[in-house]
């Protein structure tokens, strides 16, 4: 007779982790604390002011934040580290930002912080309460490590700031990581528009043209420039455009502008728009017909003028066409009318991009913008095309 021994179901593994968040010390009353969290708090209740977050205190018309967004592919790696050896407990502490403005606030937040209750903190002082300025990657990784592995926890330290307005936060995120770790210059200067809002000067006026260009519903650009630097497929980053503007809108042109009545932003605008329709197969990217075979089949091709070579270009020629028509105009409505007539003479250029083609056989970057300049400049302002001998008495 057989005996069947009966097995006990296995027994699942208990967490037996402490999970808690505290205040350990004041440095500055009502400025400057001291904290830790645990992993799982610390992202329960942290906000990331990124480009692609709604921000509710963001000074930008979208309310984009002003970090780049976390590169997820980091955190394994900061995982294994601090889950190596005595790591978890060197931890540097992150930055954050606590948007509490007054003293009777700050108290209700501190009670509730030492009591764990992030959703009443969520609920009476909102989602982006609890703001990381930097250390975003190390919450990530250590994160991903108290979701791996049940024996992984840390107390993270957190050095707590509180009541920075956005242009603070912001300016403290640009100083602490272009000291420390280079940025893609174009999530810099996306920064500086928020830092330096509200300040007259040249840089910021071409900064807020740019991010108008940008972001704006009634600008041609929307939607195809990389405001972050990181890797995309947009033909153009935004330190690129801010860079052509930047030649296009000189100072003294900016002057002449505004002594007109004009707005500047406007004008760089409608010079855009006047320039993709005037160059509507190349600003579309429409395929051509071309015979293959005896056949006539549609083939995609490349354009070089939204690319930076392009854009420069044709920034650097917006700066002469506005001149002209400030010159020639008695007025706004006849200076729009002279501005149309000589952007309307680049429909003649073929943007197409071919080493056989004249117009787009340059350099790529700004490298190549000084060559395609006097092409279109011969143009618009010679009636000339690329290869044409123009005696030098008669420009």
């Amino acid at each position: 007779m057989s005996t069947t021994l009966a097995v006990a179901p296995a027994v699942p593994a208990v967490d037996t982790r402490v999970s808690r968040m505290e205040i350990e010390a004041t440095l500055v009353p009502g400025k400057v604390a001291v904290a830790t969290l645990t992993p799982d708090k610390l992202k329960a209740l942290a906000f990331i002011s990124t480009y692609s977050t709604d921000d509710p205190q963001s000074t930008s018309p979208q309310k984009h934040g002003y970090q780049r967004e976390p590169m997820a592919e980091r955190f394994p790696g900061i995982a294994r580290y601090y889950a190596k050896n005595d790591n978890r407990n060197r931890i540097p502490a992150l930055i954050i930002s606590v948007r509490v403005y007054d003293a009777k606030g700050r108290t209700r937040f501190n009670t509730l912080f030492n009591k764990g209750e992030i959703t009443k903190i969520h609920r009476e002082f909102g989602k982006a309460a609890f703001s990381i300025v930097d250390g975003q990657h190390r919450m990530g990784g250590l994160y991903y490590a108290w979701e791996k592995w049940e024996d992984f926890n840390a107390f993270i330290p957190v050095t707590l700031y509180y009541g920075m307005s956005y242009a603070e936060e912001a300016a403290l995120f640009d100083d602490i990581n272009t000291s420390q770790r280079k940025l893609p210059k174009a999530l810099i200067e996306v920064t500086k528009v928020h830092i330096e809002a509200g300040e007259k000067n040249h840089a910021q006026t071409l900064r807020e043209i740019t991010m108008g260009l940008a972001e704006d519903r009634d600008s041609v650009w929307r939607g195809l420039v990389n405001m972050t630097g990181a890797k995309s497929k947009l033909p153009i980053s935004f330190e690129g455009l801010r860079r052509s503007t930047g030649a296009m809108m000189k100072e003294k042109i900016l002057k002449r502008i505004e002594g007109r009545g004009l707005n500047a932003e406007r004008v760089a605008k409608v010079y855009w728009e006047m320039v993709s329709k005037a160059c509507a197969p190349a600003w579309a990217e429409r395929p051509q017909w071309v015979e293959v075979n005896g056949e006539t089949q549609e083939m995609d091709v490349k354009y070089r003028l939204k690319e930076l070579v392009g854009v420069s270009a044709v920034s650097l020629l917006g700066a002469d066409i506005v001149s002209t028509s400030l010159d020639k105009s008695a007025n706004n409505e006849d200076f729009w009318a002279i501005m149309s007539e000589y952007v309307s003479k680049l429909g003649a250029v073929d943007w197409v991009k071919s080493r056989n083609n004249p117009w787009t056989a340059t350099s790529a970057g700004f490298g190549g913008q000084g060559h395609l300049y006097s092409l279109l400049y011969a143009l618009v302002y010679d009636d000339s095309l690329p290869g044409d001998e123009v005696p030098p008495d008669e420009r």
